[in-house]
């Protein structure tokens, strides 16, 4: 570790070896080289890549997001805003950030924990090739879980606007054996503090936006988030996604299905033998979760948490 230290304009700063001097002064800064060792591709998207890497020093794994150079200039916004967030927050429901690199176009990462699991997406493809239906113990946790998690980020005065089972992660702790979900990727995130944050592009997954969403003039509150709960929470719950053979289309019909079109009721796919109380309780939730005027669904993700969790408590 060197340490650098100020001392006015025209002047060398001279460097300091922390173990020669034994202390820190205000006004220092302090650097220091970080080293991990890449151990394997973990996935590869639009936007970069994820490696797993392994930290010598702190002796633990961690995921290393790589952002492809020929990103254009706004998604290398998007890029940086998910590692301040995940940098900034501190939840057990939100991937921690350990560190940002952002020296140049084509040398921009960020270090996060590294999560052993799967994403929703993939739990409800495993369920399907089966035949099965996930556990609603399950779903009644990752729910419970992902709520919590939604709710601090809305109490931070930031709405998610991705919301979605791909975005939902299942992992253990290696420690303790518990699952834990965490609510991934807030590069698409508003920022509901930031006055100068105009925002005329359009984001999200069209088959989770909320109506307003889908208009670049309304302005998206924490109930868009809401609603794209919903919905994920009818895919995770019957394994088909609301708007199931209608996802075809484009993403301008997809839009004016979520302003217009109401899916079938999601008791309408639970096996027969669910409890009555159950069924019904699931659609009462999804059905005000996914109003379409954002005034009438849950005022917050906590109360959608303690209605779910009063329709699955106890199964």
């Amino acid at each position: 570790m060197r340490v650098h230290t100020p001392t006015g304009l025209g002047s060398p700063a001279p460097v300091l070896s922390a173990s020669e001097s034994g202390r820190f002064d205000v006004g220092e800064i302090v650097t220091h080289k970080k080293r991990y060792e890449i151990t394997g591709l973990l996935g590869e998207g639009g936007m970069g890549r994820v490696y797993r890497a392994y930290d010598p020093v702190l002796e633990r794994d961690v995921a290393l997001k790589v952002m492809k150079p020929e990103i254009p200039r706004f998604e290398r916004e998007r890029f940086r805003r998910e590692a301040l967030y995940g940098a900034r927050f501190c939840h057990p429901g939100v991937v921690r950030v350990f560190e940002l690199v952002d020296e140049a176009p084509d040398h921009t990462w960020f270090a996060m924990e590294y999560l052993p699991g799967k994403d929703m997406d993939a739990v409800i493809d495993r369920a399907r090739a089966r035949g099965k239906m996930i556990p609603l113990r399950l779903v009644a946790d990752v729910f419970r879980q992902a709520l919590g998690a939604l709710q601090y980020a809305h109490d931070c005065g930031v709405v998610h606007r991705d919301v979605k089972p791909a975005n939902l992660f299942v992992t253990r702790d290696p420690n303790t054996g518990f699952v834990t979900t965490k609510l991934l990727d807030f590069g698409v995130a508003k920022d509901l503090h930031d006055e100068d944050e105009p925002e005329r592009r359009l984001v999200g997954d069209p088959r989770y936006m909320a109506p307003e969403q889908t208009r670049a003039e309304d302005y998206v509150t924490p109930a868009a988030d809401i609603y794209a709960a919903g919905l994920s929470l009818y895919h995770v719950v019957t394994g088909r996604h609301p708007f199931e053979g209608q996802l075809h289309g484009s993403h301008r019909e997809l839009m004016a299905l979520q302003r217009s079109a109401r899916p079938l009721p999601l008791s309408n796919f639970l096996p027969v033998e669910t409890p009555v109380e159950i069924a019904c309780g699931l659609d009462v939730v999804f059905e005000r979760a996914t109003k379409k005027d954002p005034e009438t669904r849950f005022r917050s993700a906590r109360e959608m948490q303690a209605a779910l969790f009063q329709v699955l408590d106890g199964i």
